[in-house]
């Protein structure tokens, strides 16, 4: 499937339905131009994928669209419980933000990490100079002091994210290190696949400020990524009318695997009780820039494909059975 057909695809699936006359997942693919063996795939239920264009150097991007065997009404409360749009990552712990106090008190580290988090705060985890060398202060009184500085360093994330959106991240040291500058080319790249005037002011809204009826909730968890357990915090929005359900899932923060995330997951229903879902993922991360980025991308696109398919098919399988 091209480019071309998955634009067009996202683009006729998230158009306010003016209509009470829906079409069908297959009626869409064929006014599409979807090739017969993608038609059959979808018919089968298979997950159709399309790599999109890199939104920059450091931009793993990949859609997936497949078809899902049951009502919108069953499908809101998985949809709203983030499952759908996890990345194949292992949570060791996680909680709600509370927006009043913005406390990290709950999050631990394991003692090796806590101990290199004492000796090198810059090459454990990511974070300003500033960040590390408030950390690094703060070590010289202990294990203990050294964590309680860490977990205010992602309390001051999480409230100056909460109160100025995009324009509260702070950079990472390094070149081109700027979660800030990488969402905001993920929302732009949001941008040409939807149609929903009232997701896409989302977007660019500050969470304590946003103006619509979307649930904005930050959140934060311990992940065991590729070799270490790392903390990272996500931004969820979830707008859900009777024509549809989108959700985004932004990591405005990631100590380690990767700089930056967003995930855009919607759920459309069709004519014949089933529903259609689409999957946008950008990621981004600063080991495939520069020279051989083109080739760490796609090996790291082929990998996240992988990935992102399997749990998309767990997806269909759980909200079916449900």
């Amino acid at each position: 499937m091209t480019k071309k057909t998955v634009l067009g695809l996202i683009t006729l699936l998230t158009a306010v339905t003016a209509s009470a006359e829906m079409r069908s997942p297959l009626d869409i693919a064929k006014q599409l131009g979807m090739s017969n063996e993608a038609i059959e795939r979808v018919k089968k239920g298979e997950v159709v994928v399309e790599e999109l264009e890199a939104s920059s150097d450091k931009d793993l991007s990949i859609a997936l669209v497949a078809r899902i065997d049951a009502p919108l009404e069953e499908i809101y409360e998985f949809l709203s419980s983030g499952r759908l749009v996890e990345i194949s990552t292992a949570a060791q712990s996680s909680g709600e933000i509370d927006p009043t106090t913005f406390s990290m008190a709950e999050i631990e580290l394991p003692d090796d990490v806590l101990q290199s988090l004492v000796d090198d705060p810059a090459s454990t985890f990511h974070m300003s100079q500033t960040e590390a060398a408030s950390i690094k202060t703060a070590a010289a009184q202990g294990k203990a002091q050294a964590l309680a500085a860490y977990q205010s360093v992602l309390s001051s994330r999480a409230k100056a994210y909460w109160e100025k959106g995009l324009a509260g991240i702070n950079p990472y040291a390094g070149k081109d290190r700027s979660p800030a500058d990488d969402l905001g080319r993920a929302n732009q790249a949001a941008r040409e696949f939807m149609r929903i005037p009232a997701v896409l002011a989302e977007l660019d809204a500050i969470p304590s400020k946003s103006p619509g009826n979307a649930r904005h909730s930050l959140s934060w968890a311990i992940e065991k990524g590729r070799d270490r357990v790392a903390p990272v915090l996500t931004h969820r929005i979830l707008y859900a009318e009777n024509d549809g359900e989108v959700a985004i899932q932004r990591r405005f923060y990631s100590a380690y695997d990767y700089d930056a995330l967003q995930i855009v997951t919607g759920i459309l229903p069709t004519a014949d009780r089933r529903c259609v879902a689409f999957y946008l993922n950008h990621t981004y991360s600063s080991q495939v820039a520069g020279f051989g980025g083109g080739a760490k991308r796609a090996i790291g696109r082929k990998l996240m494909q992988s990935e992102l398919v399997a749990e998309m098919e767990r997806a269909q399988r759980a909200i079916a059975g449900k």
